[in-house]
């Protein structure tokens, strides 16, 4: 559901744009995906964190992540006009190395977790960033995402240590999500906005009402309408890997960038605002 109503109004756009095929496809992944760290630090902030409707937001959020696993990888092949053997190729390396990293996770992460638990704070400072790394770096080298590889990471550390790795490593989220957004400005010519205000803010409706249904409908009824609105409320904020897949196109359709980042802006600000409205 997240899939089908988040993703098609990003090729539709596309298509109607006048762009080929894969520009679309990226344009609808632009769309599809939530931004896990604009809504994670909206969560923390408002105090929502406990609340019912949370764990439906953060499994949505889980699945886009694991989705761009896969995403990512054949999208990248088509980029370089791979054929449907090396797509094949590419898809099954990514779902294998996800799978068996996912696997590890469920099977040994408390038995890893206890192992990597230390009272010192700068041990497992170091061996968590450095299992980040490790893990990212390899993911990278498979045409995974190295993002994708440091979110496993995280999804395989439990109990004590993930507590004592947030409360460690929190400074270092907020420091490179700003240098992430920072460099992001750094690359956006105001000059260019203006032509592509128009859609991107039609593009940026539509998805907002797509995403407020998908929390709606995510979210068990038993738990109240206002839990509910609540739910695909948080979820309108895009961000990362929407700037991550638009940067893949530039070069195949140069409008792709600009109406990306106009996008990106109009829903990073209406998101956290709109989800301020419902408590």
């Amino acid at each position: 559901v997240d899939f089908a109503l988040n993703f098609s109004p990003g090729l539709i756009a596309g298509l109607l744009l006048g762009w080929s095929v894969l520009p679309s496809v990226l344009l609808g992944g632009v769309t599809w995906i939530s931004s896990s760290g604009i809504i994670a630090k909206v969560l923390a902030d408002q105090g929502r964190l406990n609340n019912p409707e949370t764990p439906s937001v953060l499994s949505i959020l889980v699945l886009e992540d694991l989705a761009m696993a896969i995403y990512l990888p054949l999208v990248a092949v088509m980029l370089l006009g791979g054929s449907a053997v090396s797509m094949a190729v590419s898809a099954g390396v990514a779902l294998l190395a996800a799978a068996s990293v996912l696997f590890i996770a469920l099977r040994y992460g408390e038995a890893i977790s206890r192992w990597a638990a230390h009272e010192s704070d700068e041990v497992v400072l170091l061996s968590t960033f450095g299992a980040v790394l490790l893990v990212a770096g390899i993911a990278q080298k498979l045409r995974v995402s190295s993002a994708i590889g440091a979110f496993l990471v995280g999804v395989a550390l439990s109990g004590p240590l993930a507590k004592q790795s947030h409360r460690l490593l929190a400074p270092l989220r907020d420091l490179f999500a700003a240098t992430f957004f920072f460099f992001f400005g750094l690359e956006i010519n105001p000059g260019i906005l203006p032509p592509v205000a128009l859609p991107a803010i039609a593009l940026g409706t539509v998805t907002a009402l797509t995403k407020v249904a998908t929390g709606y409908w995510a979210t068990p009824a038993n738990i109240g309408q206002r839990a509910r609105i609540r739910a695909g409320l948080i979820l309108i904020s895009r961000g990362e890997f929407s700037i991550v897949i638009a940067g893949l196109g530039i070069a195949l359709e140069p409008r792709l960038g600009p109406l990306s980042a106009a996008y990106v802006l109009f829903l990073a600000v209406l998101g956290p605002l709109l989800a301020k409205l419902v408590r």
